[in-house]
């Protein structure tokens, strides 16, 4: 009987092919798959991100917000602190101080104690002998024996002053011949002021209209034989507002009658 060898290496060969398809399936099943710590982490800075983003986009939003109310309340702020550092300054003022102004050449130094106007909002040292009193709702008068001095705070309102027509028209309401004089001869603070002088029978009348330290018309009138013109500067150059300032809008008006401080 002759030997075929066909069907042997049939067999042979498919024996080989199932062999290679096993090793094959092996190799892939043995490959490594993306550990969990790498996907864990993926996620996590996937998630910090999306984190950052959503308040990033927050505080974006909160921001726009602020800036939008902003506007609103800025003025009140505005006023809030102004109010405070009057009070601050008010409360910083001491109960008395020590005043000095010249007569005759000879340098005078008093003791001043500080008084308020609720009428106008404001507070100044007063000299012995001297009284502070309200006059009108626009108008405050320290008074000494024959002599006075009449105050009245300037509120501008956006509308600027001529303080110089201001000071001339109540200097000439006293006296057609009313001069005006040189500020430069003012305490350093009312320096630069519109000062005229006018005569009314044995009274002497200084009319002064300044921005500084506060704006305020002010007239001083004292006995031409007992001149008090430096002890009652000396008490305006301390003027300053109080928190009390009244805020109507009927405040002293620069444009009001002359006649009306007379």
């Amino acid at each position: 009987m002759q030997f075929t060898w066909k069907p042997f290496i049939t067999a042979i060969m498919a024996i080989a092919l199932v062999s290679g398809c096993e090793t094959k399936e092996t190799n892939e099943v043995k490959q490594p798959n993306p550990s969990n710590k790498d996907t864990t982490q993926t996620e996590t800075t996937q998630s910090d991100n999306t984190g950052k983003s959503e308040t990033s986009q927050s505080s974006s939003k909160n921001e726009n917000s602020a800036s939008e109310n902003g506007g609103a309340t800025n003025e009140e702020n505005k006023q809030q602190t102004n109010a405070e550092e009057n009070k601050q300054q008010e409360e910083a003022r001491p109960s008395e101080m020590q005043l000095s102004y010249m007569v005759d050449g000879k340098e005078v130094k008093e003791t001043a104690s500080l008084k308020t106007s609720d009428n106008q909002g404001f507070s100044l040292y007063v000299l012995k002998g001297w009284e502070l009193e309200a006059e009108e709702p626009h108008s405050d008068l320290l008074l000494r024996d024959n002599s006075f001095v009449r105050i009245r705070l300037l509120h501008e309102e956006g509308n600027k002053i001529d303080y110089a027509k201001l000071a001339e028209e109540h200097a000439q309401a006293v006296s057609s011949d009313a001069a005006r004089q040189d500020s430069a001869n003012l305490p350093e603070s009312l320096k630069g002021a519109a000062w005229y002088t006018a005569q009314s029978e044995n009274m002497t009348v200084h009319v002064i209209a300044t921005s500084s330290p506060v704006p305020m018309l002010v007239m001083i009138q004292t006995p031409k034989d007992k001149e008090e013109l430096a002890p009652a500067l000396a008490m305006i150059e301390t003027i300053r507002k109080t928190d009390s300032a009244k805020q109507d809008k009927e405040a002293a008006n620069p444009n009001e009658s002359v006649s009306s401080s007379n």
